[in-house]
């Protein structure tokens, strides 16, 4: 009896393994079709290196997304990021991403070299960063129900950790902005089945800002691309409100081709401390099944150079 239990047990947890990996570039691919809001204004440097550092200080950032549901295992993003600009034309960044749905757990952490150079006097800049980071997935084993010893368990974690790079280029003047990255140039080099499909493969963006009486508005388009899915485009608008202060509120929407939207809403407190809320719909074959997703950010600035 023990004996047919034991085997029972067995193909219960080699077919839950079976279908967390069918499951996982689904949740995978969700989470790339809408990544970190907070890289559309926010944060940049999440998705470019090369926009690390465009100030000369120190700016943290952190920022979670989950679902808005109960349901146990669903996707949660988390992340935190830090970038210095210094010498002028030299920056530095570090971030570190985590990923978890279900058993599954996703962890990347980035660090990136970046040097702006100056085209004139002015306000013109062309930036070029590149990154290096590290990859590491594996299942939970104290969640496990059933015989954490089992050898499928197993081998997903003893999977080495990944090894791979990004690179990015910006053109910058004080109101036209031009970005475009590469992601995961390992493929490019070398054939290599792991992460198949369902990542990142470039991200391009271009965006201007047009200043008017009440506020400065930043209408912004991003196209990228997704392994294993056609091209993405991103459209949407960001609002910084005039103040007669230094404190200020933004809100932004944009509107992403998979078939969902975000809205947002920020404030920031005498240019250190911003605080910043955000919610993207499900994608049209996602939409039945939760109410989308909520994000939440912040970030404080350090050691500004006196201008």
């Amino acid at each position: 009896m023990n004996t047919i239990n034991q085997y029972k047990n067995k193909g219960f947890i080699q077919w839950c393994v079976a279908l967390l990996f069918i499951s996982f570039p689904f949740v995978q691919s969700k989470a790339q079709l809408n990544p970190m809001s907070a890289i559309y204004y926010q944060n940049q440097y999440l998705t470019n290196p090369a926009m690390a550092g465009l100030e000369q200080k120190l700016t943290l950032n952190a920022g979670i997304r989950s679902q808005f549901s109960t349901m146990p295992g669903l996707p949660f993003t988390q992340f935190v990021s830090a970038d210095y600009g210094f010498a002028e034309k030299l920056a530095v960044g570090l971030q570190v991403n985590n990923d978890r749905a279900g058993l599954l757990k996703h962890t990347r952490a980035a660090t990136s070299f970046t040097y702006h150079l100056p085209l004139d006097q002015g306000n013109q800049h062309l930036s070029f960063g590149l990154g290096l980071s590290f990859s590491d997935d594996d299942i939970n084993i104290a969640n496990v129900q059933g015989d954490a010893d089992d050898i499928d368990i197993y081998s997903v974690n003893q999977r080495k950790t990944y090894l791979d790079a990004d690179f990015g280029m910006a053109y910058r003047t004080g109101r036209l902005q031009v970005q475009g990255a590469v992601n995961n140039l390992k493929r490019i080099l070398k054939k290599d089945a792991y992460h198949s499909s369902d990542q990142p493969l470039f991200f391009t963006a271009i965006s201007y800002r047009i200043p008017a009486n009440f506020a400065t508005v930043e209408p912004k388009v991003v196209y990228r691309g997704v392994k294993g899915y056609h091209n993405l485009l991103d459209a949407g608008v960001n609002i910084e409100f005039a103040s007669p202060s230094v404190n200020k509120v933004n809100v932004l929407a944009l509107y992403h081709n998979a078939g969902s939207a975000t809205f947002g809403i920020g404030i920031n407190w005498n240019n250190k401390l911003a605080v910043n809320g955000m919610y993207t719909t499900n994608t049209r074959a996602l939409s039945g099944y939760t109410a989308g997703d909520y994000e939440l950010g912040i970030s404080y600035s350090l050691f500004a150079k006196q201008k």
